[in-house]
């Protein structure tokens, strides 16, 4: 007899398409982020909003390392901004890198630019963190806004958007990243995929890091408290880092509109691996790490033993002639598959990354693998590559 119905076959058809139903739920992209309002013309009316809903006047901080090509593309875009209230545009950029100070010449008549060089004697601190210490210790105003020169604005109201978010009961905001529409759709997903953690961890005043390029602060908290002191030996990782440290309670806003929003430039292979290792290794050095990979950890154990599961049983029906599971596991295969893609696809959307729907579940699969990847190149590589200390 092919098709079995005793209690065993039964509960066990049973359990696998109750896991297909249940699992999918299990993921980032079936919980709910908050998305950001959209600015509304008019939206205040008493006199105390109006007053409260004042842009503050902003510093802009970039720290370019051989981009000049990028800073003369996009720099106009930053200098150019719609902003009611005042704000400056300050460049500090590596002593005799001739290409950048040409562009910087450029610029040098804009009333928004203020440009000042980091010295090539700093060998004992990550010359980023130098160079962005600098521009806050020469900020004109107290909100700076931290950016990434390789990442660009889509709307001259960028920043007025953003800035909506500085009010007195906040001292950080982050600004939404996403990558060129041309970059590779893997890429794109993994992305979006390691976001939803994060902004999730936003909403719920748990913030841990900050995988985005825009990132404002207070300058006199940023003095008060030492900057980035505990973490300048460290190469990279910036924005994690000041998250990760000044995050306390709900001082953190996060702002996801696409008028708020920064297009990051395709990543090089080079710039794509160095993400992922140097993160490897400054998590290591920051605050709250275990309880921020404990979903991401239950969410890969849940899908890779669903799976597992689905084709164990197919493999083991087939093995024993036992049609009945094998058609119940293969139901369940197809019906995992159908419902990963189909909320997969409607958070894709929501973020405007266009990834073709056959895609998701391959894509899906192979976040762990690609982690375990990396992290055996983490583990061959040579540890004081991540930190300036040549000892």
């Amino acid at each position: 007899r092919m098709f079995t119905f005793d209690n065993t076959t039964i509960i066990l058809s049973a359990v696998l398409l109750v896991m297909a139903l249940l699992t999918p739920l299990v993921s980032p992209f079936f919980r709910k982020v908050r998305m950001t309002e959209p600015v509304l013309e008019d939206e205040t009316d008493t006199e105390e909003e109006k007053n409260e809903a004042k842009l503050p006047p902003i510093s802009i901080v970039f720290a370019p390392d051989d981009n000049a090509e990028e800073l003369s593309k996009y720099l106009p875009l930053y200098l150019n901004q719609q902003y009611e209230a005042p704000f400056q545009v300050i460049v500090v950029a590596p002593q005799k890198d001739n290409e950048t100070e040409d562009v910087l010449k450029r610029f040098a008549d804009n009333e928004h630019l203020y440009t000042t060089f980091i010295p090539q004697s700093s060998r004992y601190m990550s010359r980023k963190k130098l160079a962005i210490t600098l521009g806050v210790k020469a900020a004109r105003y107290d909100w700076i806004l931290m950016a990434d020169i390789c990442s660009y604005p889509q709307t001259e109201n960028w920043l007025q958007t953003i800035a909506r978010n500085c009010t007195k009961d906040k001292d950080l905001v982050v600004g939404y990243t996403r990558y060129e529409d041309e970059t590779p759709a893997y890429r794109r997903f993994e992305q979006l995929f390691h976001a939803l953690y994060i902004m999730r961890e936003y909403q719920k005043d748990k913030a841990y890091r900050c995988c985005f390029t825009a990132l404002l602060f207070r300058k006199g908290i940023f003095l008060k408290e030492e900057g980035f002191r505990g973490n300048l030996k460290y190469l990279r990782g910036e924005y994690d880092f000041m998250v990760n440290k000044y995050a306390k309670g709900r001082n953190l806003a996060f702002e996801n509109t696409p008028e708020g929003t920064l297009i990051e430039e395709i990543p090089t292979e080079k710039i794509w691996k160095n993400k992922h290792l140097f993160y490897m290794e400054n998590r290591q050095h920051m605050l709250r790490t275990a309880r921020h990979r404990l979903l991401p950890c239950l969410d890969q154990v849940v899908l890779h033993l669903n799976y597992l599961m689905e084709m164990a049983a197919i493999i083991t029906g087939l093995l024993l002639n036992q049609l009945t599971i094998v058609v119940a596991a293969a139901l369940s295969l197809l019906l995992t598959m159908v419902l990963r893609t189909v909320i997969a696809k409607k958070k894709l959307n929501q973020f405007n990354e266009n990834i073709p729907t056959w895609r998701v579940v391959p894509y899906e699969i192979a976040i762990i693998w690609h982690y375990i990847s990396y992290k055996m190149m983490y583990h061959k590589a040579d540890k004081y590559d991540f930190i300036s200390h040549k000892l």
